[in-house]
């Protein structure tokens, strides 16, 4: 029991590590995800198969639990009508821990399946598998799991608001390595999970190294360890300076496009007061003129999330008196987006992205399809939370926050054939097949948050930054983003941030952006090779563990003494 302590330490030590290495700091450890799964593997290697998936477990709830250490900022939970101080405490405390556990339990299954395929101890004893079939399998597993994890939180969190589907990517390994040139390339064409299958791969050929292999030893004629943590520090450093060295250029061409971006600093609330609408209001319309003066060249505006920008234009100004104010504030065509959450005829609330010419009329809307549980829907598990608290919240709620998933699957909309654009609205940056299949026909990928009800969580702001990079290098498109209590930014298509706002304060952020005409890898095929191929090289490496333990059980059975009967008689 005292040897399970320590192993279960080194998981907890292993989560911790990576993570450190995870997005969302004020440093930058990206580097430390090539070495963080090597206590975990060690433990997993010297644990029993009934501890395993406790020893996974232990890794992931360590590791989420910090890098969800965002979901605090969400408390007190005015901004969704509880406002006791208890009651807001115990609802954020209860939905950080499941969710962090449930998140958890896939690494343990991860732990439970693997425990029998390592071939290495303290002293690399040799198990019941060939290294290649471990080399094969592990990584493909862990690929296969954090899929299926993807669309764990969903599961976790379903309500009548769930879009179900490998979405909610938040605590992807990968995107700890969003700094890293040679891994967003790589993205382009085996998008997060191939980056993540080169991860745990060179994790364990670590581990691999380290136990002392013979062969090396014998090929090298020296000392084990000497030659082992000699040729791990390359590697090692290989992998971290490489990415500052090779630099990949954007595509040349000669398309660009002049931007803007509207940051506001406007707090969410249940109901605003007339003046606290009105000054939100002037805000944006101050911006808005700062465009037009100042970046007259800006081509295209964006307005963060739910902004109501076009909604308060209209209770100001009358049908006529609205392009007026367009034509006479801009002397040429500009597209402006901007969301609002608007009433439909259905009687159900959406949060709806409108998409304006200035001189024409709305060429475009789209309604927001990964909704939030928690900030837009309740889900089943939390209205039995809430109702056992108070039963009136519920209703509350759903007249004031919650929102319809839209039905409308694409969002691009054409700018007078000068360029095409594809809003993403907060959530759905999350989600690499929905931004995948959004973006298909267009040119930009625009993305519009509010960080409101996380009270400006600097944490949660970091951590999308990275995810919005890989969004922007999966798909080889430029990307925009405006936030709302957040940081907005421009990515160009390689995944390297060209531009971005270094707080939350009000601002506009302008600037050029390259379009590239051409479609990556990852943005005609997705994650079905990725996938289909970790699927076989399980199979496969399974295949090898059965027919090498067969062998070897063949070499290690001994045939009996045979008795010789006639000496006998």
């Amino acid at each position: 029991m005292a040897k399970n302590y320590k192993l279960f330490i080194l998981a907890g030590l292993s989560g911790i590590v990576l993570a450190l290495a995870y997005p969302g700091w004020d440093f930058n450890l990206g580097f430390l995800i090539w070495i963080g799964f090597i206590p975990l593997f060690y433990a997993l290697a010297n644990q029993s198969r009934f501890s395993s998936f406790l020893t996974g477990f232990i890794a992931g709830l360590f590791y989420f639990l910090i890098i969800f250490r965002w979901f605090w900022s969400i408390y007190p939970l005015d901004t969704m009508g509880i406002h006791g101080r208890f009651a807001s405490l115990s609802i954020v405390f209860v939905i950080y821990v499941i969710s962090s556990a449930g998140m958890a339990a896939f690494w343990g299954l991860f732990g439970l399946t693997t425990s029998f395929q390592f071939l290495v101890s303290g002293k690399f004893k040799k198990r019941s598998c060939q290294l290649i079939s471990c080399l094969l399998v592990i990584p493909a597993l862990f690929v296969l799991l954090e899929y299926a994890r993807a669309y764990g939180f969903s599961l976790l969190w379903a309500g009548s608001g769930t879009l179900f589907g490998s979405h909610w990517t938040m605590g992807n390994l990968a995107y700890a390595l969003a700094g890293n040139s040679l891994a967003l390339k790589l993205s382009s064409v085996a998008g997060i999970y191939g980056v993540i299958f080169v991860i745990i791969l060179v994790n364990y050929l670590a581990v691999a190294l380290l136990a002392s292999r013979p062969w090396l030893a014998k090929l090298a004629k020296t000392k084990m360890p000497i030659v082992t943590m000699g040729i791990f520090a390359s590697v090692l450093a290989l992998l971290i300076m490489a990415p500052k060295i090779i630099k990949f250029k954007e595509p040349v061409t000669e398309k660009t496009v002049n931007f803007a971006l509207i940051q506001t600093d406007q707090p969410t609330k249940i109901s605003s007061t007339p003046k606290e609408t009105l000054d939100a209001f002037k805000e944006q319309l101050d911006l808005l003129k700062r465009v037009a003066q100042e970046h007259p060249e800006s081509q295209l505006i964006i307005f963060p999330e739910a902004s109501d920008f076009f909604k308060n234009l209209s209770l100001f100004l009358t049908g006529p008196q609205i392009p007026n104010y367009f034509s006479n504030l801009f002397k040429e065509p500009k597209l402006i987006i901007a969301g609002a959450r608007i009433i439909n005829a259905d009687g159900r609330a959406y949060s709806r992205v409108f998409s304006l010419d200035t001189q024409k009329d709305i060429i475009g809307f789209y309604d927001k399809r990964l909704l939030m549980p928690g900030g837009e829907f309740l889900s089943y598990p939390m209205k039995l939370l809430v109702n056992f608290l108070s039963k009136t919240k519920v209703s509350e709620f759903g007249d004031i926050r919650e929102i319809s998933v839209g039905n409308k699957k694409v969002s691009t909309v054409n700018f007078r054939g000068q360029f095409s654009v594809a809003p993403l609205v907060c959530s759905e940056f999350l989600s690499p097949s929905l931004a995948r299949k959004t973006t298909e026909g267009s040119d930009i990928i625009v993305e519009m948050a509010s960080y409101g009800v996380f009270h400006g969580s600097g944490t949660l702001a970091k951590q999308n930054l990275a995810i919005a990079r890989f969004r922007a290098a999966e798909n080889q498109k430029p990307l925009l983003a405006a936030s709302n209590m957040g940081l907005s930014y421009a990515i160009n298509s390689e995944g390297s941030v060209g531009f971005i706002t270094q707080n939350r304060e009000a601002q506009i952020l302008t600037g050029s952006i390259a379009l590239n005409p051409r479609k990556s890898w990852y943005n005609k095929v997705g994650d079905i090779p990725v996938l289909m191929g970790s699927l076989v090289l399980g199979i496969l490496g399974f295949g090898l563990q059965v027919s090498g333990c067969r062998e070897k059980n063949k070499i290690l059975v001994k045939e009996e003494p045979r008795i010789n009967n006639d000496k006998l008689l």
